[in-house]
This record gives C-alpha cells, sequence and structure tokens, in this order.
C-alpha cells in the first residue's frame, strides 16, 4: 500500500490505516483512507467526485456516489478530533482538494547496494518471495472482503402499506411480533399489532380509545406492552401498560404531553426509564419501580451535562451502559453514553441535528440511529469499538426498533418534505389551501416582505439547507447563501435590506444568530452571548433583533452589540409591528401576550383560545392563530382594536399543526405557509450488511 506521509503535523500511515500524532492515534476504515490518498497524491489539484469514484470505487456510481459523501464526512469527523477538520476543503460543484501540502519521506532506492543484494544467498531470496507473496495474498484477501462488504446492497422489505400513517415500531423480544402506531385518516392513533409469520402482514388493533396512543415498548415477558396515552387536544399524558392476551390496560404513571414519550426497561425488567418534565435542576429522567404496584416515579440523578434535556434512552443489552440523547435545540442533539457502574458519560456524537430513534445491536458494541443531514432524515451506526460513524446510506429513516438477533431492523419510512404553500384570507370568502411547490426538495420557514415583494426561505435544493429568495409565487428564486451547515428562522428586516436567520457553519458546535445584507451578500455573525437561538423577528425601527432563548425572549441592538431581556415569565415568538404594539406567545396552551412600554405584560387571549406556539401572524391591526379542534385545525383573527375573535375556516390537521410557520403577504390577503408533502408514512425492515 502507499507509503506513509505527514499532513499538517499528522502522522497519515496507510498501510496500518492509522491518523495519528504524539497523542493520538485513530483507526480509519479502507475507503476513506484511499480517498484521502488520492487527495494527497494530487494536491494541490482540484480532485472531482468523478476521479473519486472512478479510482476507489472503481466506477462504481451506484455505490460510489453515497459512499464518497460517507467517506469525506468520516474523513472529517476523525480530523475533527486533531483539531484539522478543514484540510479537506469542499469546491461546491466541484470536488475536494487538500487545504496543506502532504510531506512524504525520501524513499530508498531501487539501485541502493546492489552489489551486496547480489551476494544474498538464494536461500533469503526464496523466503523474501514467499513472504512478499503472502503478504499480497492477505491485503488482497482484506481488500476484497472490504469491498464485498461496502458493495453488498442493504436489503429492504415494506411490512405496512395503509392508509395514512404507520410509524413507531417495536419489536417483541422474541422476535415475532411487531406493535406499531397507526394514525388512520382523521382519526386519533392507536397501537396495531403484526405477527411477523403470518405472510399477509394483517395487523390486529390493541387500543381503542379516543385518546392518541403511541410510542410502543416490549417488556422483557413478551407479553406487556408500555405505551403512551395522549388526550387530543389540551392534554393530559399517561403511560399505560396493556396485556396483549387480553388487551386490558392500567395507567402507570404520567408524562409530557407536548412530544413524543421516550422510555426503555431495565435489562432485568425491574424499572422503567422515561424522559419527562424538566427539573430545577435540569434533570428529566425517571425511574419506576415495575414490581412495586405503590411506587411513585422518581428523578434519576444527573451526574454531567444537565444543561441538556435528555430525549431517548435506551439500556444496552448487557446492561452496563443508558444510551441518551441530549438535545440543546433542534439544531444541536448528539448521544451520550452513561456507564451505570461509574455514572460518567461519553459523548459519542458531534452536533446532530434532531435524532429521531437510537436502538442497540444485540452484542452491546453497536448503536443504529436516525438524524437529520442537510435536509434528509438518514440512518447512521455508531461502533464502541473502533469509536466510527457509518451512514448506512438509507434515507427516510426513523425510530428504528429494537435490533433482531440476526441484524435486521424496523424503521418507520415517511416521505414528509415540507413545501410552502398560501391561503386566501378575504374574510367572507371559503377558501383553500394553494400549493406553492410540490417537490423531492425541502421548502420551509416562509417569511414575506412587503418591501421587498420577495419571500425567504430555507430550501435544501442545492444540496444543502440554505436561504433562498424568491418571488411570491415562487418561479425566480435564487440562493442567497453557500454556508453548507445548517439554517432557521429567516426573517426579513421591515425595510428588506436584510435577513436576519439562525445558523451553524460546518464543525461549529453552536449556532449562531446571522445578518444577511441581501443587496450585497455580506455575511455577519452577532455576538449574543449563548449557544443556540429559537424563533427571531425585528424591533418595529429594525435597529435590533428578538430572539428566544431559554423560553424568554431577548433583544440585539445591531449598532452597540448590546442585549438586553426582554420577557422573564417566557417567551418562545414575537412580533413588533409599531413601537407600542409587541405580541407574543408563551409557548403551547400558554395564550397571547402583550409586552406594555413599561415592561409590564398583558394578556389578549387566555390559553383555552390561543394555544399555538408560533403558528400566528400579525396583520391588518389584529393576528391570525392557528387552534386545534378535534382532528382540524381552527384559523381564526383577533380584532387588536376590538379585543374580538372571529373563527374563520376549519382546515385539515394534516396539513398544518401548531408549529407550522406562517407569514402574512398583505398585498394579497393571504397567509404564507409550511406545509407537509405527502405526510404518509409506513413501517419497513432492514437487513444491511454492517449490521450482521
Amino acid at each position: 500500500m502507499q507509503q506513509t506521509f505527514s499532513l499538517a503535523g499528522l502522522l497519515i500511515n496507510p498501510a496500518e490505516l492509522t491518523i495519528s500524532n504524539s497523542e493520538l492515534q485513530v483507526s480509519v476504515q479502507l475507503k476513506p483512507m484511499e480517498v484521502l490518498v488520492y487527495l494527497a497524491q494530487h494536491y494541490p489539484t482540484l480532485v472531482s467526485r468523478e476521479q473519486l469514484i472512478d479510482n476507489v470505487w472503481l466506477g462504481n456510481n451506484y455505490v460510489g456516489e453515497k459512499a464518497l459523501t460517507n467517506a469525506i464526512w468520516q474523513l472529517r469527523n476523525i480530523l475533527q478530533k486533531f483539531n484539522a477538520a478543514d484540510l479537506i476543503t469542499t469546491i461546491r460543484k466541484k470536488g475536494y482538494r487538500l487545504a496543506e501540502a502532504p510531506q512524504y519521506n525520501a524513499t530508498i532506492s531501487e539501485n541502493t547496494n546492489q552489489g551486496s543484494t547480489k551476494q544474498r544467498s538464494w536461500r533469503k531470496v526464496w523466503f523474501g518471495l514467499m513472504f512478499i507473496i503472502a503478504a499480497i495474498v492477505i491485503l488482497a484477501g482484506q481488500h476484497w472482503v472490504f469491498s464485498e462488504k461496502s458493495l453488498a446492497a442493504p436489503v429492504i422489505s415494506k411490512i405496512t402499506n395503509s392508509v395514512g400513517r404507520a410509524f413507531f415500531p417495536a419489536l417483541s423480544p422474541d422476535g415475532r411480533y411487531l406493535v406499531f402506531t397507526w394514525r388512520k385518516l382523521s382519526t386519533p392513533s392507536d397501537l396495531y399489532l403484526i405477527d411477523l409469520q403470518d405472510a399477509n402482514y394483517t395487523p390486529k388493533q390493541l387500543t381503542f380509545s379516543s385518546n392518541d396512543e403511541s410510542s410502543a415498548l416490549w417488556s422483557k415477558d413478551n407479553r406487556t406492552i408500555f405505551y403512551s396515552s395522549k388526550t387530543e387536544v389540551y392534554g393530559e399524558c399517561h403511560i399505560m401498560r396493556l396485556d396483549t392476551l387480553t388487551l386490558a390496560t392500567t395507567e402507570i404513571a404520567t408524562c409530557g404531553r407536548h412530544s413524543k414519550v421516550y422510555m426503555d426497561e431495565s435489562v432485568d425488567g425491574r424499572y422503567l426509564v422515561y424522559s419527562g418534565k424538566v427539573a430545577p435542576d435540569g434533570t428529566n429522567v425517571y425511574l419506576l419501580d415495575l414490581q412495586n404496584p405503590e411506587a411513585e416515579p422518581k428523578l434519576l440523578p444527573c451526574h454531567a451535562n444537565c444543561q441538556y434535556r435528555v430525549r431517548e434512552v435506551a439500556f444496552s443489552p448487557d446492561g452496563q451502559y443508558l444510551a441518551l440523547t441530549r438535545r440543546a435545540h433542534r439544531l444541536s442533539e448528539d448521544i451520550y453514553l452513561l456507564n451505570l457502574a461509574t455514572n460518567e458519560e461519553e459523548k459519542l456524537t458531534e452536533d446532530q441535528e434532531d435524532i429521531l430513534g437510537v436502538s442497540w445491536h444485540p452484542d452491546s458494541k453497536r448503536l443504529v440511529y436516525a438524524s437529520v443531514l442537510h435536509g434528509k432524515r438518514q440512518a447512521f451506526m455508531f461502533n464502541l469499538t473502533d469509536k466510527q460513524h457509518y451512514n448506512l446510506d438509507i434515507d427516510n429513516f426513523a425510530e428504528p426498533s429494537k435490533i433482531a438477533a440476526n441484524g435486521d431492523v424496523y424503521f418507520f419510512s415517511s416521505t414528509y418534505v415540507p413545501q410552502l404553500g398560501y391561503l386566501p384570507v378575504n374574510q367572507g370568502i371559503p377558501a383553500a389551501i394553494v400549493r406553492l411547490t410540490t417537490a423531492d426538495e425541502r421548502y420551509e420557514h416562509p417569511n414575506y416582505s412587503h418591501a421587498k415583494k420577495a419571500i425567504a426561505y430555507v430550501s435544501n435544493e442545492s444540496g444543502n439547507m440554505e436561504i433562498w429568495m424568491s418571488d411570491p409565487d415562487m418561479v425566480q428564486r435564487t440562493q442567497l447563501t453557500q454556508l453548507n451547515g445548517m439554517v432557521k428562522y429567516p426573517q426579513w428586516s421591515y425595510d428588506g435590506r436584510f435577513i436576519a436567520f439562525v445558523g451553524r457553519l460546518p464543525e461549529q458546535q453552536n449556532d449562531k444568530l446571522m445578518l444577511l445584507e441581501v443587496a450585497t451578500g455580506k455575511l455577519s455573525q452577532l455576538a449574543t452571548g449563548v449557544s443556540w437561538h429559537g424563533q427571531l423577528s425585528w424591533w418595529y425601527d429594525d435597529s435590533a433583533i428578538i430572539y428566544s432563548y431559554n423560553n424568554n425572549l431577548f433583544k440585539f441592538e445591531l449598532k452597540t452589540n448590546a442585549v438586553s431581556q426582554l420577557t422573564t415569565n417566557g417567551g418562545v415568538w414575537a412580533q413588533m409591528p409599531a413601537k407600542d404594539q409587541f405580541y407574543f406567545s408563551k409557548g403551547r396552551n400558554r395564550g397571547l401576550w402583550q409586552l406594555l412600554p413599561d415592561q409590564t405584560e398583558k394578556m389578549l387571549l387566555p390559553s383555552h383560545i390561543f394555544s399555538a406556539r408560533i403558528a400566528w401572524a400579525y396583520a391588518n391591526n389584529g393576528i391570525y392563530f392557528l387552534q386545534q379542534q378535534s382532528q382540524k385545525m381552527l384559523l381564526s383573527f383577533y380584532n387588536i382594536k376590538t379585543s374580538t375573535t372571529q373563527d374563520m375556516m376549519l382546515l385539515p390537521i394534516d396539513m398544518l399543526s401548531l408549529l407550522t410557520v406562517m407569514s402574512y403577504d398583505p398585498d394579497n390577503n393571504r397567509l404564507f405557509l409550511e406545509l407537509p408533502m405527502q405526510p404518509r408514512a409506513d413501517i419497513y425492515k432492514l437487513s444491511h450488511p454492517l449490521l450482521q
């Protein structure tokens, strides 16, 4: 194999598949190493993706396209451990090259010591030749094994094909039964069971209440199921126990009503662990003794990283670890490994976005998880032995089940891709939602500028999530950023000169409040002093940006860079059309509020009328907002002058939610909306060579 070389102080050893310095040595897979070697050999030339696929994957474009992306991703993750992730430069739509020159050691000339070579005994030559041949055979065999494994195609089998949405699969301990959540059109979700030995996969209904029932978890006894049951609108949430033989149910605990309930059972079957309400010290993982009918849930002490809320929880099959996902915010969530004997936590991932399920392999050495990458839900595996991440090259992958003994894993694949649309709001005239986009790419977070007569939005049309601008009909589209990272929440300034948004550059751990001057393309990072930011809006005169952080609202002055806190009792989204008009919401089911000039708060609408978190927009001296009804969304209008509310129209719940982003267009009297595209979901089985 190629000779050892140095790169920016790192020793690259292709023969041993390692990258090292004086303090650390990291193993590298064969294909990523071959990519790195090829880039080094061609420095400083720009190497196209086609060249790399032709030379590393022998022209196999079907495998090479995704495998190359995965190889670059793995290399950057490895180099990041040496604070050198920027050694590989991406030239958009062209290829890659190294940022620094490789340094090669002097090689021994073939003609050196020819005389002494002639004097070697034939026996030494013979053994030398045999050694070389054996080495070649071994290396060739290893290369064949690696290549065959990398080229082996995963097998995906469809399990459900039903009307509505089937999601959250749960595999029984014996591997025979699969329970999943099924939400049929315009009805609450229920639990269903499939016998995997039934060739027809005929579903059997297990729950029949009017609540939304979801998040099933099998007990170790192969008979009991734990699940969450939530009332539809205002809500309560209960963790239930279901006997699959008698269908008898028992309430065993309460849970948070605003998100999926994440839970797992200890290896010995005695305890149920689940994530719930956050305590003042940051703890939010609860432990319930299942063998004691009188037991109350207890908070598990938090020893590290307590500033990040826990979502997913998963015990390793050998009982040594509890895998946790800790979320700072939607743009930043990572997997941590809690050693149950020492209470020490190890961080396994770096800056994932919206992790959607974590599952252990039966060998307790591999973890499968789903995460969002460049706007797409993808499958990944983490190997605890070599500490490496592997992209499984499966799109639309979410909520993997527990992994079967043979390595098979069930997941749900959703075709959910946000799109843009609008709703005419001429009062008294019936209207329907009109779609502006129907594509495979994502279009989200629309914000309309009256001054610019244009929409700002986020899309991955270029391959990465970037800020875009378009005319109101989405015909003339222009990409405004090329960050190759993550971006959210674009908001026009009132004069149409700037777009504020939240973004994170590649390899950065924290997101930034950013300011884009549209005419020049100048991009500035604003130093707010916090590691993440929620929804944004502008001060009425464009002198400051309003942002949410830690469930309160803050103001960033553009001239002085001064930061001031605006609310202390909650605030997640605000709009300020005039000096004395500061309207804001505090979260789901917390009402609509006004912040008065003396900094006091006035409730405009109570929580039973106004339950939206961000699904509202200022318009025409009033506020349009969405309110959840029974299997419908109600659009209403609050008249600020008269303090009256008018219900306008009922809309399909599958198209809108209390998290729907909306923006008012006064030029055409309509609301721009972020809409789901084909919100259907089905259960699939994945057989992958890396999980066998």
